[in-house]
């Protein structure tokens, strides 16, 4: 990790620097040359993708202020919340994910189960609204349990401490290639305000193209510079920027902020036609899976932009932020019985039939 970040506490639960790889099948499909991947779904043990990086800041911070239990928050398939439970077990930290309802699939029926193989305690609000009375009942028994309050992780992690994570990204990816384009899934905006803040202080005039995954109203222009802003001055402050190879004050700009909406379809979590023709492209031609909620909408805007032209003679990244894991066999033996109730018609009814079958045989 650069030398920047080393008056921020890690918890040290990535595994850094994730290689870049020439995607060359997709790249000859669209007549160009120069495509690649970043492959942060690489970026843990046992679990990769984009939050990792996040929280080694952000549990590093809940350790070091000795906290002993972490809540945090997403939609009932929550990735950031699946990678929280699964980098808490692995620090001895208790983990409460305070989650609200999404629409059902395997991606999301998988991410409960391992959230239960790793022991979170699992909360299901009936609308994200209901968050603050859940967290304040959840903190309470913390409080009894622990003796001192939960260490509080935002949805997605985002954060300037957890965006911090993106600026380390963004530097390491310098040493290892200068793309003129990157592509990534904007959802809270914590790995577009990190990358952008370090390809300032890396010196690069990359552009990031963020592909809305959110509602507007949830995430939008203002929010990233706010961040952007936030994370320059932490930066500043903490761990002054004279002396350690990087540009001195960095600004991100208005200008800098490119977030596309075509792509987003109807609604978080909802996939759409050319999401799911991104995704079967890609494991088709490169092996590589997605899914349609975050990256299979980022692969869609990177496939259109191929197909128009719009990115000839250009060096081309897409930053791959799914966890590529495998978590088929930790969550094999998992029956749904065992999450709270209210969560089990995540789970189809001839899915609960069959393993309540296989259960009692």
């Amino acid at each position: 990790m650069n030398r920047l970040f080393s008056n921020f506490p890690s918890a040290n639960v990535s595994t850094l620097p994730t290689p870049i790889v020439p995607l060359a099948k997709i790249g000859a499909m669209y007549g160009h040359a120069n495509l690649f991947m970043k492959q942060d779904n690489l970026s843990g043990t046992p679990y990769g993708g984009n939050k990792i990086r996040k929280l080694d800041f952000l549990l590093g911070e809940a350790l070091a202020e000795g906290r002993k239990s972490v809540i945090t928050y997403g939609a009932a398939g929550s990735n950031h919340a699946l990678a929280t439970a699964i980098c808490c077990r692995s620090l001895g930290l208790k983990a409460i994910s305070i989650l609200a309802p999404q629409k059902t699939n395997a991606h999301v029926r998988q991410n409960l189960l391992m959230q239960q193989a790793v022991g979170a305690e699992l909360i299901l609000c009936p609308d994200f609204g209901d968050f603050p009375e859940a967290t304040r009942q959840a903190a309470e028994r913390c409080r009894q349990a622990d003796g001192l309050a939960p260490y509080i992780i935002p949805a997605g992690g985002t954060n300037a401490i957890g965006a911090l994570g993106f600026v380390n990204a963004a530097l390491e990816m310098a040493e290892q290639l200068q793309p003129d384009v990157i592509y990534i899934p904007m959802g809270t905006g914590g790995t577009h305000a990190g990358l952008l803040v370090g390809l300032k202080l890396a010196g690069l005039d990359t552009r990031v193209e963020a592909i809305r995954v959110v509602e507007p109203e949830f995430r939008g222009r203002s929010d990233i510079k706010h961040l952007c802003d936030e994370l320059c001055r932490k930066l500043e402050t903490v761990n002054p920027l004279n002396g350690l190879g990087v540009q001195t004050n960095p600004v991100v700009e208005d200008s800098d902020i490119v977030i596309r909406d075509e792509f987003f379809g109807e609604g978080y979590g909802l996939s759409t036609p050319e999401a799911e023709a991104a995704v079967e492209c890609f494991g088709a031609a490169e092996g590589v899976h997605l899914e349609t909620t975050y990256t299979g909408k980022a692969t869609a805007a990177l496939l259109h932009d191929l197909r128009s032209g719009a990115l000839a003679g250009q060096t081309v990244l897409y930053w791959n932020t799914l966890n590529s894991r495998d978590l088929a066999a930790p969550t094999a033996g998992i029956d749904y019985r065992a999450l709270p109730p209210e969560f089990h018609p995540y789970f189809p009814m001839q899915k609960r039939e069959n393993m309540f079958s296989s259960s009692s045989s």
